[in-house]
């Protein structure tokens, strides 16, 4: 990491720590406003200004967290978005027998679910739009 972009994680973890946890959150929650996000948010401030290469050792456990936190998240939504929709939306479907795939054999005759492709006239793409 370069010394600008751990300037601007500094700057931008102590700006989001402020407004989250030191205004916003307690406002909602009707909480007297604490003093801790202040002054943590004050520390990565001046390292950011003063020496951001001391903020590499945060930097990296905050990027690790992420890739946890997101790998989390994907399985969690994944999970919900299968079983609140496509489950339903599949057991509907079935309930009125259709299939979205239209996988039919084309009658008794054929083994096949292949369906022929309809002939283009060649000059279809003279004018595509």
């Amino acid at each position: 990491m370069s010394g600008p972009e751990l300037r601007q994680f500094g700057l931008l973890f102590g700006a989001i720590l402020v407004l989250l946890f030191g205004l916003l959150l307690p406002f909602l929650i009707g909480y007297s406003f604490p003093l801790w996000p202040w002054v943590v948010a004050l520390l990565f401030t001046v390292l950011a200004l003063l020496s951001p290469t001391a903020l590499t050792p945060f930097y990296r456990g905050w990027m690790r967290f992420g890739l946890i936190a997101a790998f989390i998240n994907t399985r969690i939504i994944m999970f919900v978005l299968y079983y609140a929709l496509f489950v339903p939306t599949g057991l509907v479907m079935k309930l009125f027998g259709r299939d979205a795939l239209a996988r039919t054999t084309g009658g008794k005759n054929t083994d096949s679910y292949r369906v022929a492709s309809a002939v283009r006239p060649n000059d279809h793409f003279e004018r595509p739009y």
